[in-house]
């Protein structure tokens, strides 16, 4: 039998540690300046329908990739705990460790879909109008959005617009069309105004 020598591979698994960190601090940075902004700007972040759907694929890959990354440093960090006799409690860290990797999916497939279109939209955007459909008409209690219109084919926690008035929403339908206007480009906007689509 032969035995893996640790020194050989502690580099890689260093290397390996740095990327995923770096790529969870970006994740963690990412939804901090997306709530920042949508708290600033005072308008929801809206992908469009299509960029959702060319990267829903990647998204969930990336997702995956995360989660499985978020789980195996949890783990191994248990695992260390557990070891060296410093592991306090049994029932906390393996909640945290059977949690982590919902956490990892849907932050690293968050990311991945929504971070390229809203830095465009900072950087680069303009007017623009973009059609979406609707989904949840019924107007309900959502903390931090007031009187939401829930859209289809977007993500959670980007697939709604908040404030929308009763005049607006009277004989909106699900699966209706309409036309969000906002700043930003084809890849998703800041939502400012609604409209029928005609």
């Amino acid at each position: 039998m032969v035995e893996l020598d640790w020194k050989n591979w502690h580099p890689l698994v260093r290397a390996v540690r740095l990327a995923a960190l770096g790529w969870f601090f970006f994740c963690f940075l990412f939804l901090f300046v997306t709530l920042l902004c949508t708290g600033l700007v005072g308008y929801r972040f809206l992908p469009s329908t299509e960029w959702v759907s060319t990267t829903d694929r990647l998204g969930a890959v990336v997702g995956g990739v995360t989660a499985l990354l978020l789980f195996s440093l949890v783990f191994l960090g248990v695992m260390r705990q557990l070891r060296d006799g410093t592991l306090e409690g049994a029932w906390k860290p393996a909640l945290v460790v059977l949690f982590t990797p919902v956490v990892g999916y849907f932050v690293g497939r968050t990311a991945a879909i929504i971070a390229a279109p809203m830095v465009l939209a900072l950087i680069a955007g303009h007017h623009e109008e973009l059609p979406y459909t609707v989904g949840r008409v019924d107007k309900h209690y959502e903390k931090h959005c007031y009187s939401p219109l829930e859209l289809q084919g977007l993500i959670v926690g980007f697939d709604r617009v908040c404030g929308v008035s009763d005049e607006f929403r009277k004989g909106l339908t699900t699966g209706a069309d309409i036309v969000v206007v906002g700043h930003g480009t084809r890849y998703g906007l800041f939502a400012t105004a609604l409209r029928r689509d005609d």
